[in-house]
């Protein structure tokens, strides 16, 4: 005989959990009432869902937790971190954010040969890979996106993602793109050595992600 499978994770975050007989009492079916009239609270809590499933630390134990104080208690009791559990949530999704923010910020693509395929390089804590890609095959169409993660690389081509687990162990070498060219041009135009702030630098730019950026390899900022 097959065991009964669980709920789906997905089920839940776009329907609502359904309530069992054990916590379908009259004060919580009114409650769920109440914060299903609340849509834009449910709509930042999908949100935040969405992006906490992908943390590398998510657990099904902390989220199911988050889901039941969701039907007892509403949604503000979860978005405002009352409780350990919606702290931890919370925190893994802004986690999962900044990454996402910051892989787009500083990933450099470049052409890697003649064939309209721009590549690039970063290193991912989460599981935001296919949100990365997304975000550089919406901006470059007409192109083919290929960035390697550590040891996965990522294609995508005509809206689909395709992941290898081999190392790119060598790309032909490219000469810098006439848009870096300019880049680096307005860079070098701004950057002035006396000024130079590291500190600062590092509030704004940590330095794990300094070997990504081309400007700073090229004027030695760090």
């Amino acid at each position: 005989m097959h065991e009964k499978p669980e709920k789906s994770i997905a089920l839940t975050l776009w329907n609502l959990p359904v309530l069992d007989d054990k916590v379908a009492s009259a004060d919580n079916l009114l409650n769920f009432s109440q914060i299903s009239k609340d849509t834009k609270g449910l709509a930042i809590f999908k949100n935040e869902l969405f992006y906490a499933l992908l943390h590398s630390k998510c657990d099904q134990k902390t989220i199911d937790a988050v889901i039941k104080q969701l039907q007892e208690k509403g949604v503000s009791y979860v978005l405002c971190k009352v409780s350990h559990e919606a702290k931890q949530f919370r925190n893994w999704a802004r986690q999962v954010k900044m990454e996402k923010m910051r892989a787009v910020s500083f990933i450099r693509l470049r052409p890697i040969d003649q064939h309209n395929v721009l590549y690039g390089e970063f290193e991912l804590r989460h599981k935001t890979g296919e949100l990365i890609m997304l975000h550089f095959m919406n901006r470059f169409p007409t192109y083919k996106i290929m960035i390697s993660f550590g040891k996965e690389a990522f294609i995508g081509k005509d809206g689909q993602i395709a992941v290898t687990m081999r190392l790119i162990a060598s790309l032909p070498p490219t000469l810098i793109d006439p848009f870096e060219k300019l880049w680096l041009t307005f860079y070098k135009s701004q950057y002035i050595p006396e000024r130079k702030n590291l500190r600062y630098m590092q509030q704004m730019v940590p330095k794990k992600y300094w070997k990504w950026l081309r400007e700073i390899k090229e004027f030695g900022v760090g």
